[in-house]
């Protein structure tokens, strides 16, 4: 048995270490020595926070609650850091272990390099918000030269009153009022595209679910516009905030109301929804009157690069494949309901901090 142990030991991808009381290392396997750059000679006997100069040594360790408590503890991204201070992607499982006679002998921990994974999800990522972002360009180009041909106007309006030495300060103040509430509508515009198209680590704060539809919503107005698609909002006030990215979650509502606009016709409409389910769960759901998709296709929507667009609005396939798994990082889940000819709704359930 002791030969079976130390054969999946050596072989297996995923590195091992063990560590004491004292929170130093006992046993440090083959692969952890690939994944970290120490040696099994360097790691022995030294606290396990010199080896993986990791945050979560500072201000969460998991060694009192998996020691003490007995409550295992699965991280799916960290970083920490090698021998050579490179800095290295892993998930980890951390868990209590226990000697033949029951007694707790230290932590056990397993860890994976995800460095490459985590590399090409973000590839994948950012290659969907460039698609996304073609087709948002036009119609952000007219969304912003709206409000830019209103400052044109009351800028030619007020040089032509000084023209004339008609000097009112109410009409210039209300006409100098409407030229800010434009150049800051504009200045809301690009802040929302920019701060969409950044490409940054996910960061995990409380978010406000109905701040994230009212950032998105104007990305999307014109092409609303352009069909005539009325969209009905209803998102009560008050709703508790889920533990997320903001981009990131961004993305995911911009992929859902980008795919409903696309599937409805002219004169469509769109419902967006957003609720609780008591105090653990927030809803955002996206109805649209549209096409609808065929049942042998909805087994297939989450795949990567499949897509039942077609003609004009032929997409790359992976809109609601990394949608779906940004909502499965935050704990969340996706459903999606059809009826061809009738329509499609797609709601996000996501948790609560």
């Amino acid at each position: 048995m002791k030969l079976l142990f130390a054969g999946l030991l050596k072989n297996m991808n995923g590195g091992v270490f063990v560590v004491d009381h004292n929170k130093k290392i006992r046993f440090f396997s083959k692969a952890a020595e690939w994944i970290t750059g120490y040696t099994r000679e360097e790691a022995l006997g030294k606290p396990c926070h010199e080896i993986f100069r990791a945050d979560v040594c500072d201000d969460s360790c998991p060694f009192d609650k998996v020691v003490k408590k007995g409550i295992p503890i699965k991280r799916m991204s960290m970083v920490i850091l090698g021998k050579h201070g490179s800095q290295i992607a892993i998930s980890r499982t951390a868990f209590r272990l226990s000697g033949a006679d029951g007694n707790t002998i230290g932590m056990a921990a397993i860890f994976r390099d995800t460095t490459e994974v985590q590399s090409l999800r973000q590839q994948l990522l950012q290659s969907e918000k460039m698609a996304v972002m073609g087709q948002l360009a036009a119609g952000v180009a007219h969304e912003i030269n709206n409000p830019i041909n209103g400052i044109i106007t009351y800028i030619q309006l007020l040089l032509k009153k000084l023209d004339k030495n008609d000097v009112d300060p109410e009409t210039w103040k209300k006409n100098l009022n409407l030229v800010e509430r434009e150049t800051k509508r504009i200045g809301q515009l690009v802040k929302n595209l920019l701060n969409f198209s950044r490409q940054t680590e996910p960061e995990l704060r409380p978010v406000s679910l109905i701040q994230l539809v009212d950032a998105t919503l104007p990305l999307l107005h014109e092409q609303m516009i352009i069909k005539n698609i009325k969209m009905v909002r209803n998102c009560k006030e008050g709703l508790p905030d889920i533990l997320g990215d903001f981009n990131q979650l961004q993305q995911v509502i911009l992929n859902i109301i980008v795919n409903a606009v696309q599937a409805v016709g002219a004169d469509g409409e769109i419902k967006i929804t957003c609720y609780a389910e008591g105090k653990s769960f927030v809803y955002f759901e996206v109805t649209d009157n549209g096409v609808g998709i065929p049942d042998e296709d909805m087994d297939k929507l989450f795949d990567p690069f499949y897509t039942t667009k077609t003609g004009k609005q032929t997409g790359v396939g992976l809109g609601l494949s990394i949608a779906n798994k940004i909502v499965k990082a935050h704990h969340g889940r996706i459903r999606i309901q059809s009826e061809v000819d009738r329509g499609t709704t797609v709601s996000v359930r996501l948790p609560t901090p």
